[in-house]
């Protein structure tokens, strides 16, 4: 049986939601493979629904030039991200957050992952106050986690309410 093409992410008291195409867990999945065993990673690019309530993943990012993967960690660089960002501005997108693979383990937030996404969510250059981290897991699973400013992060787990048409991208 073919999978959706769209997942639904939602947290337990529906206050946060995400979606992402099939396609684009693929593109994460590509990206893993390349880079095993070391971790990989990029950024989530996206919209919100009209509601805001949910964010609409259009683009996953890969590894920039200068982003180093070790077996246990991942430094993602910035080189070429702002003209990416910019141009994806003008298209009514926007960063949404971060992605990437823990090739030994399970997909959980470690403390750095943790610190550096409530770092993001308090960076008012960032302009992103709910960043949303993605981690992909050793066996394909991944994880979703929002990361609200000021607050908790929020796990969001995937539902049966999934839309099956596919995303524009």
């Amino acid at each position: 049986m073919k999978p959706p093409d769209n997942i639904l992410f939602r947290s337990a008291d529906g206050r946060f939601n995400l979606l992402i195409s099939e396609c684009l867990r693929n593109e994460m999945h590509t990206f893993c493979a390349a880079a095993h065993p070391l971790e990989t990673g990029g950024i989530l690019v996206g919209r919100y629904n009209c509601r805001h309530d949910t964010a609409i993943i259009t683009t996953v990012g890969g590894p920039t030039a200068d982003s180093t993967g070790k077996r246990t960690r991942f430094y993602r660089g910035a080189h070429g991200l702002q003209s990416t960002l910019d141009a994806c501005w003008d298209q009514g997108e926007y960063y949404l957050g971060e992605w990437h693979y823990h090739p030994a383990g399970a997909p959980h937030p470690s403390y750095i992952d943790q610190r550096q996404m409530r770092g993001i969510a308090g960076d008012v250059l960032a302009q992103c106050p709910e960043p949303i981290l993605i981690i992909v897991g050793a066996n394909r699973t991944i994880s979703v986690q929002v990361f609200p400013q000021n607050e908790e992060s929020v796990p969001l787990v995937p539902t049966d309410n999934t839309p099956k048409r596919s995303i524009p991208r």
